[in-house]
């Protein structure tokens, strides 16, 4: 017996409605995921600046960031995805001891703690484009 045009447009619809039901129910997840994981680089930085040797600091944030710059587009968090691949391109591109260098390290954790605690989702508007041409213009890649 044949089904019905109609009825498997509804049963279709329905299937993709549960499916952004899930990734909605997920993304609040990435959320606190997200939250998470901005506190440890919070706690690493913290660490580092109390004494803890650069190579271990920079080695802890580069493999949190590397989980942040994997997951936040898969949740509708571009922003987050393009700060994460900033700081991971930063981190694997030279040593970074120096003061400077080590500003611009600070510096992706921060963004990230204002995207994270603003909730800033999708690439972030007006906002995000000046966060990502900034860490551009400070990273070297200007024009990825």
């Amino acid at each position: 017996m044949a089904v019905a045009k109609d009825e498997k447009t509804r049963e279709f619809e329905s299937l993709i409605a549960q499916a952004e039901a899930a990734v909605d129910a997920l993304r609040d997840t990435y959320r606190q995921q997200l939250a998470s994981d901005v506190a440890e680089l919070c706690d690493i930085w913290e660490r580092f600046e109390a004494g803890e040797p650069v190579e271990k600091t920079l080695e802890a944030l580069h493999a949190v960031a590397h989980n942040v710059k994997g997951q936040g587009g898969s949740f509708g968090y571009g922003l987050v995805t393009e700060i994460g691949a900033s700081f991971c391109d930063y981190l694997r591109s030279g040593e970074r001891r120096s003061p400077e260098e080590l500003n611009i390290v600070h510096m992706h954790i921060r963004m990230l703690k204002s995207v994270s605690d603003n909730d800033i989702s999708g690439d972030g508007g007006e906002t995000g484009r000046r966060i990502v041409e900034k860490l551009h213009l400070l990273t070297g890649h200007e024009d990825d």
